[in-house]
């Protein structure tokens, strides 16, 4: 019984250790390979751009809030700033609708963006000034005022964003507060304050 039990143990030794060799035999190392290197996202530059905006804005003593349309380009100047050049139109209302003020103001703005990891959006800001041509036409209450244009110069100042749907195409939101201090012949606007925030929605190409 012994002698059996003995040869069953060596049986199993050898098998043990016949496994071991043909494990050790098929055991391969990994091979090394260099790390990739990490990609780092491409940022936002601005890019030159020409479009359209749209929106709404306020006189401070304007009856009511009104609509505006205008046109502008983008000129990058560094990886992150712009120079934008604008015009835009709109008529608002004041002393209960009695002086109507239409508006063409030519602007200009420095446009600092913040480069950010998403590099299809970036926020900025900007800061300007600008020509503004305003026609005064009066009725009712004030029809016997002399219509009048004038020109002055004003200051502004905003932030938005600026995002890209497209290889050519962008879309931009913003909005801007406009100092305007204007001189109107009639004594009814002398104490009106037309200082206007504009918000604002472009659409806009790069060329």
């Amino acid at each position: 019984m012994m002698r059996h039990l003995t040869s069953l143990l060596i049986l199993l030794g050898s098998a043990s250790a016949a496994h071991a060799q043909e494990a050790a035999r098929t055991f391969v190392l990994p091979e090394w390979t260099e790390p990739q290197a990490v990609q780092p996202s491409t940022r936002f530059k601005p890019a030159p751009l020409v479009g359209f905006r749209t929106g709404f804005l306020m006189a401070t003593d304007a009856d009511d809030a009104v609509g505006f349309v205008g046109i502008g380009a983008r000129f990058p100047i560094a990886d992150v700033a712009a120079i934008e050049v604008s015009i835009d139109f709109w008529a608002d209302e004041f002393a209960n609708g009695d002086a109507q003020v239409f508006h063409a103001p030519l602007m200009v703005s420095a446009m600092f963006y913040f480069p950010i990891e998403i590099p299809t959006t970036t926020p900025y800001i900007l800061a300007g000034v600008g020509l503004h041509s305003m026609t005064f036409e009066y009725s009712g209450a004030l029809a016997a005022e002399s219509d009048d244009t004038e020109s002055e110069f004003g200051f502004h100042g905003g932030a938005g964003l600026e995002m890209s749907v497209g290889s050519s195409l962008k879309v931009h939101m913003d909005v801007r507060w406009i100092l305007i201090d204007p001189d109107p012949k009639a004594s009814a606007l002398r104490n009106e304050k037309f200082d206007t925030v504009q918000f604002s929605f472009g659409l806009d190409f790069k060329f």
